[in-house]
């Protein structure tokens, strides 16, 4: 294999990893909501068009979905807080398939 082959493994990967962990998130995150915060959150087809969205452009677009799903349904403050944390989640969930994929092929020998 050759380092853009390694690279192409990577991305990927980083693609499906960091689209499962937002729809995650939000998703487990909007059946623990209450009733009145449910009602702030997005509709289901704008929800999963922003899931979309995140796996299309990326993790950094996944990390402004989850700042701007807790910012809707906790109120800013709170909101932006609980977003930080997990987007520091998400971000460290991309680090670590990038450089899992990258040991494997090097264990590998690829």
């Amino acid at each position: 294999m050759t380092p853009g082959d390694v690279e192409f493994a990577q991305v990927l990967s980083s693609m499906v990893v960091s689209t499962a962990t937002v729809a995650a998130i939000v998703v487990v995150d909007e059946r623990r909501l209450s009733a009145g915060a449910r009602a702030r959150a997005w509709p289901r087809a704008s929800r999963d068009a922003a899931i979309f969205g995140a796996w299309l452009f990326g993790t950094l677009f996944g990390c402004l979905l989850l700042f701007v799903h807790f910012a809707r349904t906790r109120g800013l403050l709170v909101g932006l807080g609980l977003g930080l944390l997990w987007a520091a989640f998400l971000l460290a969930a991309d680090l670590g398939t990038w450089s899992l994929v990258g040991a494997v092929a090097d264990w590998l020998r690829l």
